[in-house]
């Protein structure tokens, strides 16, 4: 400060200048400190870490035991010291809403501590280890159907998926599929590089699929045709050009995932929590609340967890040639699933070993062999009978007369018929010998004692998706 000559104090130059800058600080700080604060509340709101379920310490030997129906079954781990602190494993799938069978299964395994993520699809068609005598009842889609749906559905399907992996999944989430959709509108759209012409029209639901392959921008309503699409019209001009298969939707769905994925983890949308935890209340059940759910999502957020980080695969399998009972179904690569699980799906130290997993086989002779050596369904080992009909004999020409109407047909003496063990063997009776004169090589020994026949390299390939 200065005095002027009347006396009266001036202020220096630049004074107030420095005043305002002052004030401007403080109250960016206190802008700052009042954001932070919010921030905390809502996290704490939003955000809570999930406890991991215990378990029995006794089951961790893999041994066989009795499930109180007379058959042998392993019992996976479902405890034990993890690998990480925070190393997670949730069952994600989702029922058809007419049908409930659930045609979309993944096992995700997440590792908090060190920000590494594994998806792995299982293949609707995979075979298990049913008591069910149809084929489509050993097929892991319609365990969710078979234990009744519900709660009971959502046991029985995370045990039969444990059979396969070794160890119980520590939550699971059912989704409704349309939220996808609803996500991708939320983010603001995806974009997608779509692989192939789809081609496809149902006016029954009034679904009409159509894109061009390439790079492009999606909103909800796309998002849901691409994850529905199923195959071409027979009438199109790219009808089986690509895709249609059920590993081909798998390894497209898994893609567009991991882009919708790569686009939501971004700081940008930690403002639409709100949105997103409704979105998730209305379309998802669930044993994580939506609040752990969140945290994962944070944690992947701010923990730097990057798409490349996901590694996004399906469960190595062998294809049911042609010609066999089961063609189409699938059933697991033993040493390829044991190596992958191992690798990145187990949350134990312990390593999964074969004795605790419950894995199909089918034979070339058309039965099913088990890991555990029992079949739920024992006639599943039995081959199938295959009778050849023998033709039909041409009647003999004879030179008798033919009867005439002044001689009843009802004079005449019934021939007699003999039974129909004479004319076929029963379905009872061992084969008949073949033309070469050696019996078929399934009547040698009972199934249950057959060991898996390894797969045909021309018709059975073990397939295993690549990172994504």
């Amino acid at each position: 400060m200065t005095s002027n000559p009347n006396g009266k104090r001036r202020e220096a130059p630049g004074g107030r200048r420095k005043e305002w800058r002052r004030a401007i600080i403080l109250i960016v700080l206190a802008l700052i400190m009042v954001l932070v604060a919010t921030v905390v509340v809502l996290y704490s709101r939003w955000v809570q870490r999930p406890t991991l379920p215990g378990g029995d310490p006794a089951a961790e030997s893999g041994a066989p035991v009795d499930d109180g129906v007379g058959i042998d079954s392993v019992q996976p781990k479902v405890s034990g010291e993890r690998k990480s602190e925070d190393f997670y494993t949730i069952l994600v799938f989702g029922p058809d809403e007419t049908s409930g069978l659930t045609d979309v299964m993944m096992l995700v395994s997440y590792d908090v501590t060190n920000q590494q993520a594994t998806v792995m699809s299982i293949p609707r068609d995979t075979l298990i280890n049913s008591s069910g005598r149809t084929v489509p009842q050993k097929m892991l889609n319609a365990v969710y159907n078979r234990y009744g749906q519900g709660e009971e559905g959502v046991e029985g399907l995370k045990s039969e998926v444990s059979e396969l992996v070794g160890f119980v999944p520590d939550y699971y989430v059912m989704i409704d599929w349309q939220l996808v959709g609803e996500m991708v509108n939320a983010i603001g759209g995806v974009w997608f590089d779509i692989p192939y012409h789809m081609d496809y029209d149902d006016p029954y639901q009034d679904l009409h699929i159509h894109f061009e392959p390439g790079y492009q921008y999606l909103n909800g309503e796309d998002a849901m045709k691409v994850i529905r699409w199923r195959h071409n019209n027979k009438t199109s001009p790219y009808y089986g050009e690509s895709g249609g298969s059920d590993i081909s939707r798998i390894e497209m769905r898994n893609d567009f995932l991991k882009a919708v994925l790569s686009q939501t983890l971004q700081l940008k949308n930690v403002t639409k929590i709100g949105e997103l935890a409704d979105l998730f209340g209305e379309n998802v059940q669930s044993d994580l609340t939506i609040e752990n759910l969140f945290w994962f999502a944070s944690q992947a957020i701010f923990g730097g967890l990057r798409v490349d980080d996901v590694n996004f695969v399906v469960m190595p399998y062998y294809g049911v040639p042609e010609g066999n009972p089961y063609y189409g179904r699938v059933y697991p690569n033993q040493s390829a699933l044991l190596e992958m699980i191992n690798r990145s799906l187990n949350p134990f130290v312990d390593e999964v070993t074969l004795n605790e997993l419950d894995l199909i086989t089918v034979n070339s002779n058309g039965t099913l062999s088990s890991t555990t050596g029992v079949l739920a369904d024992p006639t599943a080992g039995i081959p199938p009978v295959v009778v050849t009909p023998k033709p039909e004999p041409s009647a003999p020409v004879t030179s008798q007369e033919p009867v005439t109407s002044q001689e009843p047909v009802t004079s005449q003496e019934p021939e007699p018929s003999g039974p129909a063990t004479s004319e076929e063997p029963a379905a009872s009776q061992a084969p008949q010998p073949s033309d070469s004169g050696s019996p078929p090589a399934v009547s040698q020994e009972p199934a249950a004692s057959q060991q898996p026949d390894p797969p045909a390299s021309s018709e059975a390939v073990g397939v295993q998706s690549g990172q994504a």
